[in-house]
């Protein structure tokens, strides 16, 4: 791979000496007349805990899907180490009460039908006990930690959430942090988007802020929350980065 290459606001480049998994310079991509992302360079490390925060429409999907493979880009290159990457969806995008398929199947579509893996996996993420029941009818936490144990066990190098704790109530949310920072202390990259800033600023060892390009990337320590939150989200402000003061405060 190239030298990698980080946002020009990454202060300073982080994990500089982990290997590099993901190496993208200079991303752009237009979709008719629209500019859906512009000149985004980053790099994802072994390890790292990445945020990756903005309104909507500031393109976070977009580009998970392009460092994914599953969206050709307009500009730019993505290089991407020989590594696994595992895609955890929003909840409920997957599967459904349709669908009739086991906790221990699913986890199997990962490790390739190994139940021996499959199970390591489930125990890893405390979920073995469920082995024998249908996906449907977990609650949703128990689904995405179903969902990790089937990244775990398909090796992964990466792992790429997409507002995983959706409807999810507060311990559970905590239990599945709990399982992401393990994951990185075993050298795993966890790339997570969400709209819970405050969660993020706590959670994470490097807070990405797109909206369209990227503005910010760097520790959350440094992040300057009052400086990107209003310009980005506007009114939305309040409620994501979970003001709760009345409206008479200052």
């Amino acid at each position: 791979m190239s030298s990698a290459k980080t946002s020009p606001t990454s202060v300073p480049p982080l994990h500089a000496s982990s290997h590099v998994l993901i190496d993208a310079d200079d991303v752009s991509l237009v979709i008719g007349d629209t500019k859906i992302l512009d000149e985004v360079s980053f790099c994802i490390h072994s390890g790292e805990f990445i945020g990756l925060i903005g309104p909507n429409g500031a393109g976070k999907t977009t580009l998970l899907k392009a460092v994914l493979g599953l969206q050709p880009i307009s500009n730019g290159t993505i290089e991407r180490a020989k590594s696994t990457i595992g895609y955890i969806p929003q909840r409920g995008s997957m599967y459904d009460s349709q669908v009739a398929i086991s906790v221990m199947e699913v986890v199997q579509l990962g490790s390739r039908g190994d139940k021996k893996v499959a199970l390591a996996a489930l125990k890893e993420v405390k979920m073995a006990d469920s082995a024998g029941q249908r996906i449907s009818e977990l609650s949703g936490g128990q689904q995405q930690r179903v969902l990790i144990a089937k990244a775990l066990a398909s090796k992964s190098d990466i792992l790429i959430l997409d507002e995983p704790t959706t409807g999810i109530d507060e311990r559970s949310q905590d239990e599945f942090y709990a399982i992401l920072k393990k994951l990185r202390s075993r050298g795993i990259a966890v790339v997570m988007v969400s709209h819970d800033v405050d969660t993020v600023l706590t959670l994470v060892s490097r807070v990405i802020c797109l909206n369209r390009t990227i503005l910010y990337d760097g520790p959350p320590e440094h992040f300057e929350a009052d400086r990107y939150l209003p310009r980005l989200y506007g009114r939305q402000h309040r409620l994501l980065h979970h003001d709760h003061k009345s409206e008479g405060d200052n």
